[in-house]
This record gives structure tokens, C-alpha cells and sequence, in this order.
């Protein structure tokens, strides 16, 4: 007999269990994580706010779990460069350049979708600047050919659209993605660099869940 996967519950168990060691790792300044610090540390600020906003949750509506995705933000906004972009660091403390980082920007536009309406004024139009910031850069220079970074990037700015009443990030995000759409071989992966990246499925298919589901 076929049986219905119904994985809420266990999953909000899971983020439940994980928001106190989350907040534990927050210093004053709003970073997350062990050092050296990197912006991926910062994605942290989307479960912390999944859980802020989720009815279930026994984190529904805690100050503490709005304070820490607010200063979470904050953080990104303070290491931003005048594009938008953040250092390119690993753990190992290797660095790649500066990258418009696009797990970073999505997690930070989901997080801010739910949250925002609770935030203070001046935190929102915070914010607001960071975040236009970023996604201006994205769409003015993120999109080229189809690879699994622009992908994501995408994605985010369509939710970016959203948030902001960007139609033209909107229509620039669905353009995009008939293109992914186009590209992927009826084997069902993609090619980068003229052989296919089977590894990078997971990248792609992500990517365009989660813009067909907002979209």
C-alpha cells in the first residue's frame, strides 16, 4: 500500500532542536560560526527565521530569534564592498576574489521575507539598502551564460523582485530560467565547460524548485 511522505513534522523537530545552539554561536557583532569568519556563515539567518515565523515552532515569534536574524543581516551589511560583494574566504582561510555570493543572498531575501514586517524602520530601511545593493549587482552583472552559480542567482532575484516590486528582476529571472530550462540535456544534466556536470544536478534542480514554487 502506498504511504504519503509527510516530513514536516520531523523537519521542524530538527530545527527546533538546532535554534538555541544556532543563537550560541552569534557573537556580539551579529557573525555566526567558527572562525575565521566567512559570509556563508550568515545563511543561518533563513532557518533562524523560518523558525521565527513558523506557527509550530516553539521559537514562534521569540525577540531573541528576531534579534539574531536582524543582527545576522546586519553583519552581511557591514562586510559588504561598495558592489554588494563579500571575500570569497573558505575555513582554510583561502580567498577566491570577491563574489556577489548567491546561497548568501537567497538565504538572506527568504529570511527577510519573513521577518521583515516585524522589523523596526530603521533595521528594515537598513536593510533594504544592503539587499538592493546586492541584487542590483546581481542583475546587472551575475546573469551571462547558463552555469549553476547564475542559476541560483536567479532564483534569488526573482524572490528580490518580489519583495521590492521589481518587475524588471522579476521578468530578468524568468527569462533566465527558460533558458536553464533549454539547456539541460534530455539526460537530465547540464553542461559547464563543454561536458556535463552531473554533480551540479542537485544545484540546478534546487534553483528552479524553489523559483517554480515562488513564481
Amino acid at each position: 500500500m502506498a504511504t504519503t511522505w509527510n516530513p514536516e513534522p520531523e523537519l521542524l523537530k530538527h530545527l527546533d532542536a538546532q535554534v538555541p545552539e544556532i543563537l550560541a554561536s552569534k557573537k556580539p557583532n551579529g557573525q555566526f560560526g567558527t572562525e575565521p569568519w566567512i559570509c556563508g556563515d550568515q545563511n543561518l539567518v533563513f532557518p533562524l527565521a523560518v523558525a521565527w515565523s513558523l506557527k509550530e515552532s516553539r521559537h514562534h515569534h521569540s525577540p531573541d530569534v528576531l534579534k539574531a536574524v536582524v543582527k545576522g543581516g546586519d553583519a552581511l551589511i557591514d562586510a559588504q564592498d561598495a558592489d554588494g560583494k563579500w571575500i570569497f574566504r573558505k575555513k582554510d582561510h583561502s580567498t577566491w576574489g570577491q563574489i556577489a555570493m548567491p546561497w548568501t543572498y537567497s538565504d538572506w531575501i527568504n529570511a527577510y521575507e519573513l521577518v521583515r514586517e516585524a522589523m523596526g524602520d530603521s533595521e528594515r530601511d537598513r536593510w533594504d539598502r544592503g539587499l538592493k545593493l546586492g541584487f542590483e549587482t546581481i542583475s546587472r552583472t551575475c546573469l551571462g551564460g547558463v552555469h549553476n552559480i547564475p542559476t541560483h542567482h536567479a532564483m534569488a532575484l526573482y524572490t528580490a523582485g518580489e519583495v521590492f516590486g521589481r518587475e524588471d528582476w522579476r521578468a530578468q529571472s524568468r527569462a533566465f530560467m527558460a533558458r536553464v530550462v533549454a539547456e539541460q540535456s534530455p539526460n537530465g544534466w547540464w553542461p559547464e565547460h563543454k561536458g556535463p556536470v552531473v554533480a551540479y544536478n542537485f544545484v540546478y534542480t534546487d534553483a528552479l524548485g524553489v523559483y517554480y514554487s515562488a513564481s
